[in-house]
C-alpha cells in the first residue's frame, strides 16, 4: 500500500478541496474522471455524514492498494478506480508530496497548529518589543538626566554654585517678561562685596574663594529656593532676582548685609510698569552706586522712574 494523501475535513470547503485533490490524483495516475464521478460523489456523501455524525473533524486518506486507488473515511473503504499500470516510485513520491502540500493549505489541524505557532511568535514579539521599549525608556530617562545635568553645569558658576552671568541674563529677561505680562511684582538686588580685592590680597586666594562661597550661602539662606534666582555675574558681584515687591526685597537685602557683617553694598530696584530689563538693571546699578558713595556696607533703594528721567535715592 502506498499512501498518497491524508487530510482532515471539518466544513464544506474542506470537502470541496478533498474532491479536487482526489480528481488531481486520478488525472496524475492516468485514470478517467468521468468513470469515478459516482464513486467520488459517494465518498463526499460518506465524509459529510461522518462530519455530521461526530460533529467534528474526520480524517480521510487516499492510497494505492496494488493497482487500485482507494479512499478511506474512518472505517469505510471506497475503491475509486483501477490503474492500467503503476507509476514508478519517484512519480508516486512526487504526487504524494504535491497532494500533501495542497491539502495543508486548508487542513484544519495544520491551520490550528500554525495559528498557535503564529500566536506564540506574536506573544514573543510583544514581549521582545516590551523589553526593548522599557530599555529605550530607561535610556531616554538617563539621557534626560544627563542633559539636565549638562544644562545645569552650563548655567552654574563653578565656585559658588550660583547661576553664572549667561544664566543671570536669561533669567532676568524671562522674569521681567513674565512679571510684565502677569502684573506681578519683581525686584532686582545687585550686591558688591566691599574691599574684596584687599581681602583677597591680604589673606590669599583660598580665603577669597571661601569668602565668595560664604556670600553665596548667605544669599541662599535668606531667599526662596526655586522661586528667586541667585547669580554671580562678576568676580565679587552678585545679583538676586526676587519675585516680590520692594519692601520684601529690602528686608532680604538687610538680612544679607547683617549676615555678611556689613561688608557688602546693595542696590535694590522694583520693576515699574512699562519698564524693560535694561532699565531695571540701570536703576538697580544706580542704587548700588549710591550705597557705595555713601560709605559702603549699606542698602540703597531706587525710587520709581519719572517719565524721561531715572533717579536713585
Amino acid at each position: 500500500m502506498t499512501a498518497l494523501l491524508t487530510m482532515s475535513v471539518v466544513v464544506e470547503p474542506d470537502r470541496q478541496r478533498l474532491a479536487r485533490l482526489v480528481g488531481e490524483a486520478v488525472r496524475a495516475l492516468g485514470g478517467n474522471l468521468f468513470t469515478i464521478a459516482p464513486r467520488l460523489e459517494g465518498l463526499m456523501a460518506a465524509v459529510r455524514g461522518s462530519c455530521e455524525r461526530i460533529q467534528g473533524m474526520v480524517n480521510v486518506s487516499l492510497c494505492l492498494e496494488g493497482r487500485e486507488l482507494v479512499a478511506r473515511c474512518g472505517s469505510q473503504r471506497m475503491g475509486l478506480c483501477r490503474l492500467l499500470e503503476l507509476p514508478c516510485d519517484n512519480d508516486l513520491d512526487r504526487l504524494a508530496q504535491a497532494l500533501q502540500r495542497a491539502s495543508e493549505v486548508a487542513d484544519p489541524s495544520l491551520l490550528l497548529a500554525r495559528n498557535r505557532a503564529i500566536g506564540d511568535e506574536l506573544e514573543r514579539a510583544k514581549e521582545r518589543a516590551a523589553r526593548e521599549l522599557a530599555e529605550l525608556e530607561r535610556d531616554l530617562e538617563q539621557k534626560k538626566v544627563e542633559l539636565l545635568e549638562s544644562l545645569r553645569r552650563a548655567e552654574t558658576d563653578g565656585l559658588t554654585g550660583l547661576l553664572n552671568r549667561a544664566a543671570y541674563d536669561r533669567r532676568l529677561y524671562e522674569s521681567v517678561a513674565r512679571a510684565s505680562r502677569q502684573g506681578e511684582p519683581l525686584t532686582l538686588a545687585l550686591l558688591d562685596l566691599d574691599y574684596f580685592k584687599q581681602i583677597n590680597d591680604t589673606h590669599g586666594h583660598q580665603y577669597g574663594d571661601d569668602y565668595l562661597r560664604r556670600m553665596a550661602g548667605v544669599m541662599r539662606a535668606n531667599t526662596r529656593a526655586d522661586v528667586d534666582h541667585l547669580c554671580r555675574y562678576g568676580g565679587d558681584e552678585f545679583a538676586i532676582i526676587i519675585h516680590a515687591p520692594l519692601v520684601i526685597a529690602e528686608r532680604v537685602a538687610q538680612q544679607v548685609l547683617q549676615a555678611m557683617a556689613g561688608q557688602v553694598s546693595i542696590g535694590v530696584a522694583q520693576l515699574a510698569p512699562g519698564e524693560g530689563a535694561d532699565d531695571l538693571v540701570m536703576r538697580a546699578d544706580g542704587a548700588l552706586y549710591q550705597a557705595k558713595r555713601r560709605g559702603r556696607g549699606r542698602v540703597s533703594s531706587a525710587a520709581p522712574p519719572i517719565i524721561g528721567l531715572e533717579c536713585a535715592v
